[in-house]
């Protein structure tokens, strides 16, 4: 088997790799190519599912197969994510309904950190590389394809997704893709690493794309990340100037806002304090996004011992297939739980279950910011993984980017510490 290890792509290079290498690409990739392959190609939902196979698989090949020296880095990660599945099982003894709704909410809930394990401990640096500048290149495609999408088929909102499709929601894709290749256009930036003229171009594109997909938070996100990007960089004067032309594309992309959604688009501090504060999300019935586990703990989950351990692991969930379409969701669906990844979690795992889910990120900002201070250290990796880690915080109240595929991309970014200087995957092989 081979699979391409240089980030160049002008000198790329072949080796022998092993099929866990394969899987591992496949996993990265597949979300970026999901919406091309579903909506132009034609293929069944079905596809989504391969991703599931190459996980369960890879982790098949790493445990049985797979000669890998146990990287202690992952420890803390390994007996925090044991020990909420272990956690998991136990309430699930008390709350049980039916097994297909375990393993769906297992399913929903753990896959990514089966994803953020692979790519720890198969990726090279060279590996992550590679991806990282595949990244690149797909961000001016996904432009020009949203360029198209707004200007020649009239798209926009939430149907303006670019190549993450047309449906309804597929603007949420977008907003975590332009995260991460925001967060590392300002840090090589700021660490003069990258041209002044290609970072304020992909911020100016990336603002312009968000007024026109109504991403308002996108705007929360841009300031967010700007400035852990000058708060985690070295002192430069670059550093103003980006502040200042940064301010000047927002006010633009705000104007852009504007006039095409009226006053409901106008980006200002009393309608983002709006956004964030108000009490229903889309009907007078349903949960806002900061406000949905308030709600929950008062009107549906009323004792104790619900509100700290939740009603179990998947006996909230929803699925297409029958058999894992549960009835608290029948029920309850009307409330629009199911948008945010806090509301989900805390309805099935409790104030315990969001805190060590809540954990697991703030792990990773610890271990990320210990990295960069080693010799050698790549700081970019580190830098990207720090600041994943606090919009990862932001995106469980947000809404549900984090349990769809898209947090595929989230999970290697947060890796990324993980495999920073290795330059040989510890492996034999097959």
């Amino acid at each position: 088997m081979y699979a391409l290890s240089k980030a160049k792509f002008g000198k790329l290079h072949i080796k022998k790799q092993p099929v866990a290498v394969w899987l591992a690409y496949f996993i990265f990739l597949m979300p970026f190519f999901l919406a091309t392959l579903q909506d132009l190609l034609r293929l069944p939902s079905l596809v989504k599912y391969t991703v599931d196979v190459a996980w369960v698989l890879c982790t098949v090949l790493v445990l049985f197969k797979e000669k890998l020296s146990f990287d202690k880095k992952l420890m803390p990660f390994m007996l925090l994510i044991f020990g909420f599945l272990l956690y998991t099982l136990i309430i699930y003894l008390f709350n049980y309904q039916s097994v297909f709704y375990y393993l769906w909410g297992f399913r929903n809930n753990f896959r990514f950190y089966f994803a953020f394990i692979i790519f720890s401990m198969l990726f090279t640096e060279d590996d992550a590389n590679f991806c990282i500048k595949f990244m690149d290149i797909l961000f001016w495609i996904n432009i020009a394809v949203s360029l198209f999408q707004f200007f020649v088929l009239g798209l926009e909102q939430d149907y303006l997704g670019g190549i993450f499709g047309t449906g309804k929601g597929c603007n949420a894709y977008s907003l975590v893709f332009f995260t991460i290749v925001l967060s590392k256009s300002l840090i090589l930036f700021m660490e003069k690493k990258e041209s002044a003229f290609k970072c304020f171009l992909k911020c100016g594109l990336i603002l312009i794309i968000s007024a026109m997909a109504e991403l308002k938070f996108f705007f929360v996100a841009f300031v967010m990340v700007l400035l852990l990007s000058t708060m985690l960089t070295s002192f430069s004067w670059r550093k103003f100037f980006l502040i200042f032309f940064s301010a000047l594309l927002l006010v633009f992309a705000s104007s852009i806002l504007s006039q095409l959604f009226g006053s409901d688009g106008d980006v200002s501090f009393e309608n983002l304090l709006n956004l964030i504060t108000a009490e229903n999300y889309a009907t007078e019935n349903d949960l806002s996004r900061f406000g949905a586990v308030p709600t929950i703990s008062k009107s549906i989950m009323t004792n104790t011992q619900q509100r700290l351990f939740g009603l179990g692991l998947g006996n909230c969930d929803t699925s297409t297939f029958a058999i894992c379409n549960t009835p608290f969701y029948q029920v309850y669906s009307n409330l629009h739980y199911s948008w945010f990844s806090s509301a989900f979690l805390f309805l099935e795992t409790g104030y315990v279950g969001l805190i060590a889910y809540l954990t697991f990120f703030v792990i990773c900002f610890i271990l990320a910011g210990k990295q960069k201070k080693k010799a050698g250290a790549n700081t970019l990796f580190c830098n990207m993984a720090m600041i994943m880690s606090v919009l990862c915080v932001t995106l469980t109240f947000y809404n549900a980017s984090l349990r769809v595929e898209v947090a595929y991309m989230v999970y290697f970014v947060l890796a990324l510490p993980l495999i920073d200087n290795r330059s040989k995957i510890r492996r034999l092989n097959q």
